[in-house]
This record gives structure tokens, C-alpha cells and sequence, in this order.
């Protein structure tokens, strides 16, 4: 019982003191609106007073700054100034594109005096490549390029010309190399064989090009392509022969000759391809090569075909340089098998 007492003691001060704290507050809030009041009526008497000193008085009125709240920065506002726009050289006498005009002007002829006068544009060394059937110096006289010329001269029209002149160069081509030097690469065409025709014999490469005609003594001219019927020749023009199989076979004879010459090791003065004296095909297809041995005698070569073509004249060379014929009768050698017959000829 004595706990209760003291519970319902305890909320009976409580709610004493909140009615307490009620009236309080209500006296406080009637304390202010009275102040509000008088300090109302004061500021309507010292407006009054106020209008009526300014209609008395004539004074400036300044209004004081608002101060700042404590912790927050202000910055001050410069007052703005007339600045003066800038002008880049305002009393130069030129435009900028007369200038800009003088400059490249000035570039120019410095560029052209480069050109002109500068030690590497003139020419010291010249080199040519290419070249077999004309030496270097015919192919610069040609031409007109020699060391100490201006190495931008004009040379294409001297190449066509070289090109045109002779059926032996198929291209010309002149190259610059600063400092000072002059490249020429030559195209030659090269001559293969010869061809019998009814004035003498012309030279052909191995495009069926004819290079040059020869109407004297044939005899020493080799390798002579024989059986080959030309209609027509023009130096410098492809002939219609260069399309038929006898020709594509001819050359392909010539050419692994050419390739057992090359492939040698041996240099005793004896050349394989020089010695072939002729080729011939007959129409039954064998192939029949007259070859100059080492001690001046003949040797006739029978051929099946093309098939094995490189191997043989490996073998053949090999055999020739060996001195296999050497002691042995004039003849000929058929090559159609695989083993390899001589025949002597009949006295």
C-alpha cells in the first residue's frame, strides 16, 4: 500500500509542476506581445520625427553594410575600371598577308639556291648495273651523265632515245642519290642463238626478240637454232617462231646448258655453252646437238626429249671435262635410254 501512495504522490507532483510550467510560459508570452506593443507605438513617434527632420534637413542618406554572420567569408567586389583593348604591333606599315606572302618568297629562293648551288646536287659518282653487252662508259654517253654535272639534269628523254637506238636495252632507268650520286639500272636483252635466214643469220634472245642480222660468214656464229622457218624479220620486234613448241624446246636445251656451264667448279678454259655449235629438232621429235670437243673433234648428241634435260647435260659436261672422247673415233653418243651408247661412224 505504501508503494502505491508513494506512486500516486509522485504523479500528483508531476502534474503539479506541469501546470506550473504551463502558467509560466503563458505569463512570458503576455510579457512579450506588451513589449511588442510599446516598442510599435515608440517606432511609429520616432518615424514621425524621423520624416519630419529629413523635410528640414538635406542630407545624404548612407546605408551601413550588412555585416557578415560569424564563420562566413565574403569577398570584396573590386569596383570595374575601363580597360584598355590591346592592339599588336599597332603601327606596323604591312598586312598580315603581305607578310605572310614576303616569307614564302624569301623560302623559295632559299630553297632554289639549295638546289642550285649546294655541293650535293652535283654529281661525283655514278653507278651503272645491268649492264653486259655495253660497258658502263657507253651506257653514260649515251645517256649524256658524266661526274661533275648538275645531277638533276634532264635525262629522260636520253633514255628513250638509248632504249630506242638498240634492240640490246629493253629498259633504262636513272636514279638520284643525294649526296652526289647518279644510279642507272639497264635492262638488257640478251642474245640466246643464232637463226639461219637466206642473207646470213640473225640474233635472238630467249623471247623470241630479234637483236641483230648478220650477213657475213656464219661459221663461227653458234649456237645456231636450226630448221626454224622465219617469215619475216624486224630488229627489235618479237618474231611469231617465239610461239611454236620446236623453239620453246630449243631454248630449254639452251638453257640447261648454260646452267651445267654455270654450276661447274672446274675452270680449265673450256666453255660448254660456247662449244654447241647447233641444235636441231626433226619432226619425228628427237633432239640432235652438235657439240666441239676439247681436242677440236665433233660430237653428235642424240636427244629423246626435254624430260630429263638438266641431268643430261650435267652428265654430258661431266663426261666431256672427264676426257671420256678424247681416244676415241669420230661418232655419236645416243642419250634416248637411260644408258648412254657411243656410235663410231663408218669409214
Amino acid at each position: 500500500m505504501s508503494e502505491e501512495k508513494d506512486k500516486v504522490t509522485a504523479e500528483e507532483n508531476k502534474d503539479n509542476d506541469e501546470n506550473a510550467g504551463q502558467e509560466a510560459s503563458a505569463s512570458v508570452i503576455s510579457e512579450e506581445e506588451n513589449a511588442e506593443g510599446k516598442a510599435g507605438e515608440s517606432g511609429e513617434q520616432s518615424q514621425e520625427e524621423t520624416d519630419e527632420g529629413a523635410s528640414e534637413e538635406k542630407a545624404e542618406a548612407v546605408t551601413e553594410p550588412e555585416r557578415p554572420a560569424a564563420g562566413k567569408k565574403v569577398r570584396a567586389r573590386k569596383p570595374e575600371a575601363d580597360v584598355p583593348k590591346k592592339e599588336y604591333l599597332p603601327d606596323f606599315p604591312f598586312e598580315f598577308r603581305t607578310v605572310i606572302s614576303v616569307l614564302g618568297v624569301i623560302t623559295l629562293l632559299a630553297v632554289v639556291w639549295l638546289l642550285a648551288f649546294h655541293p650535293a646536287m652535283w654529281i661525283e659518282n655514278i653507278e651503272v648495273n645491268g649492264n653486259y653487252e655495253f660497258t658502263d662508259e657507253q651506257i653514260m654517253d649515251a645517256l649524256g651523265i658524266h661526274p661533275g654535272d648538275y645531277i638533276l639534269k634532264p635525262t629522260m628523254m636520253k633514255s628513250r632515245a638509248l632504249k630506242r637506238s638498240t634492240p640490246y636495252i629493253e629498259g633504262v632507268s636513272v636514279r638520284i642519290s643525294l649526296p652526289s650520286t647518279v644510279i642507272i639500272d639497264v635492262t638488257e636483252r640478251h642474245k640466246l642463238a643464232y637463226i639461219k635466214v637466206p642473207d646470213g643469220c640473225v640474233a635472238i634472245d630467249a623471247d623470241g626478240t630479234i637483236l641483230d642480222f648478220i650477213s657475213s660468214d656464219t661459221e663461227d656464229l653458234r649456237p645456231v637454232l636450226a630448221g626454224l622457218d622465219l617469215q619475216g624479220v624486224v630488229i627489235g620486234q618479237r618474231t611469231d617462231i617465239a610461239e611454236s613448241l620446236k623453239f620453246r624446246k630449243m631454248i630449254l636445251v639452251l638453257g640447261a646448258v648454260l646452267d651445267a656451264d654455270r654450276g661447274s667448279r672446274r675452270d680449265d678454259g673450256y666453255h660448254f655453252y660456247d662449244s654447241v655449235r647447233e641444235v636441231r629438232i626433226v619432226s619425228s621429235g628427237l633432239i640432235f646437238l652438235t657439240v666441239e670437243l676439247p681436242n677440236g673433234s665433233v660430237l653428235q648428241v642424240k636427244l629423246a626429249g626435254v624430260e630429263n634435260i638438266d641431268e643430261n647435260m650435267q652428265w654430258l659436261l661431266y663426261a666431256i671435262r672427264g676426257g671420256a672422247f678424247e681416244d676415241l673415233p669420230a661418232g655419236s653418243l645416243d642419250m634416248t635410254d637411260e644408258e648412254k651408247i657411243y656410235h663410231a661412224y663408218n669409214n
